[in-house]
């Protein structure tokens, strides 16, 4: 990766804190528990090693690369997402969505969005030494907190922060801001995380009050049972 040292420390910290918080994770407090997931891991360690405000790094990397995952029953960042040509790609594998990629640069596609944190290649593909390092987790994850860190540094506001870090253009910040506070917000809160914070109907249900019952079909079922469980976990006890 051709970053500063600073970064490549950065990467080593999320790398050590991965291997030494499993034992922590499994007593933490739920607000500071980490998502479900491949990448929510790595989102995770970061957030607490930038002092980035709890969720806030893993409400920006569900609504960029955001999937519903039956493996995880839940809504989980993806790490092999690739976003181009106004369309999102969830690849089973590292492997496909780097094949993906190279398909997409030779049809002469430059606009790439990549990974759990969607790193766009044109703008900040040459601080990864190749598409291997660019979709790993851990870098990907590492690349996109310094990212993100630099534009709070600047601007002095993590609002300004997370709308630059979607886009310049106003109009389009302003509907990037609104998804990602949304979804922050469900995850403070311990809700479920679903339609209304998507923009997806079918992943999953925010409110109890929105289920239908009895379920029409199975997929509908799964949705119900992963809503409920979230609502017990939270403590909430409101359905």
């Amino acid at each position: 990766m051709r970053v500063s040292k600073a970064i490549a420390g950065f990467i080593l910290c999320i790398a050590g804190g991965l291997l030494g918080s499993s034992a922590a994770w499994a007593t933490a407090d739920q607000d500071t528990r980490p998502q479900s997931g491949p990448c929510a891991a790595a989102i995770s360690v970061a957030e607490r090693a930038r002092n980035i405000p709890v969720h806030l790094l893993q409400a920006i990397s569900l609504t960029e690369s955001g999937r519903w995952s039956a493996e995880n029953d839940a809504f989980v960042a993806w790490p092999w997402t690739v976003m181009a040509e106004g369309k999102g790609r969830y690849l089973p594998s590292k492997e496909a969505a780097i094949a993906e990629v190279r398909a997409l640069k030779a049809k002469g596609v430059t606009n790439i969005d990549v990974g759990c944190m969607q790193v766009n290649l044109y703008y900040h593909g040459s601080n990864f030494d190749d598409l291997n390092e660019a979709f790993d987790p851990v870098h990907n994850v590492a690349y996109a907190t310094a990212f993100l860190m630099d534009l709070r540094h600047k601007r002095n506001s993590w609002t300004r922060a997370v709308q630059e870090y979607h886009s310049t253009d106003r109009v389009r910040q302003q509907a990037y801001q609104d998804r990602v506070m949304a979804m922050w917000d469900a995850l403070k809160k311990g809700r479920p995380i679903a339609g209304k914070e998507t923009g997806i109907a079918e992943v999953g249900l925010t409110y109890m009050s929105n289920a239908e019952w009895p379920p029409k079909n199975y997929q509908q079922q799964k949705q119900l049972e992963a809503s409920i469980r979230g609502r017990v976990m939270s403590g909430s006890g409101k359905f």
